[in-house]
């Protein structure tokens, strides 16, 4: 048991072996949120946030879509200081929580932290709502007001030669999937192998509740897939992963987990420009040259709102008339 051991290589051995007991798979996003929710003083509190969590993970009473765990962390997270606020004040049940009690948890916030706590604990009372929990939804009829920034093109001399200060494939096809073709890091967790048709030039991104949407790879970001793919196959032959990216700890775990949203963070971390921003940076860049937000939807799978904000942004002029192709 050194420092340097391999433990998903040990517990690969032994569970193919059969020296291994069967345990049920465990998120740490899900763990931590269960154990924020049993650290709740009072107990009313924390049988509604542990509630709260399965209507969220789709283990409701009414069977609903389920959220990612670290969503559900996020909004555990979220509403936990305000909870343990409202307990101290000698709250004893979430039905006695009024308009009044959220407004003034509101009042003192602003921009994020407001709207976050305020997402949250919509979602928080709309479950206990649908499992009958409280009688009524107190923040049912709270609406904040806030203004949405344009995006912006970033200055050109920062991404200039961005994949050149990068060796490794993987982070190189990573960068280049964001910067090029304007994925998002989630999207990039789950790829699976089968989703990129090399023959056809084809990547598909599977959505949840929606369309899957199909990116057309230009001869660039094929190279760098293709070197990526050499890569992995050289380091690891016999990996059954069904995951597109792998690292060298996921690579061989038989259970097949997609890399954690650090890997896809931490190329970014080394070039100073945030994933979401030279995602921004592309759609921005194409809205300018087309100006025309179908074209921005079937390239980057972006919503009507969405596609419209950013021709606006680009093409200020087009805001008191109708947008033309």
């Amino acid at each position: 048991m050194r420092p340097s051991l391999q433990g998903a290589r040990v517990i690969n051995y032994l569970r193919l072996r059969g020296l291994l007991d069967a345990q049920p798979p465990s998120d740490p996003s899900i763990a931590r949120a269960r154990h924020h929710a049993s650290a709740i003083n009072h107990p009313a509190f924390a049988a509604a946030v542990h509630t709260f969590i399965d209507v969220l993970l789709g283990k409701g009473g009414t069977p609903s879509r389920a959220r990612s765990p670290k969503t559900v962390e996020n909004y555990v997270v979220a509403v936990l200081p305000t909870l343990e606020a409202w307990s101290a004040d000698g709250v004893t049940d979430p039905r006695e929580i009024t308009k009044k009690h959220i407004e003034d948890a509101l009042d003192p916030l602003c921009g994020d932290q407001a709207r976050r706590l305020h997402s949250s604990l919509r979602s928080l009372f709309r479950a206990l709502k649908r499992e009958r929990l409280v009688f009524r939804d107190p923040a049912r009829s709270i609406s904040l007001t806030s203004s949405r920034p344009l995006p912006a093109a970033l200055p050109s001399d920062r991404i200039a030669g961005l994949l050149d200060r990068l060796d490794d494939p993987r982070d190189r096809l990573m960068v280049a999937l964001v910067a090029i073709h304007a994925l998002l890091p989630g999207q990039l967790v789950h790829l699976l192998r089968t989703d990129l048709d090399r023959s056809k030039g084809q990547l598909r991104l599977r959505r949840a509740g929606r369309m899957d949407h199909l990116i057309y790879l230009d001869a660039f970001t094929l190279h760098l897939a293709t070197a990526w793919e050499l890569q992995r196959h050289r380091r690891w032959p016999d990996s059954s992963n069904p995951h597109f990216f792998v690292t060298r700890n996921t690579a061989v775990d038989d259970s097949g987990p997609p890399i954690s949203a650090g890997v896809v963070q931490k190329p970014f971390k080394r070039l100073g420009l945030p994933a979401g921003v030279l995602r921004v940076d592309r759609i921005y860049d194409e809205a300018r040259h087309s100006a025309d937000p179908v074209r921005l939807m079937e390239l980057f799978g972006l919503s009507n709102l969405s596609a419209t904000r950013y021709v606006l942004s680009a093409h200020p002029d087009k805001k008191n008339g109708p947008i033309a192709p």
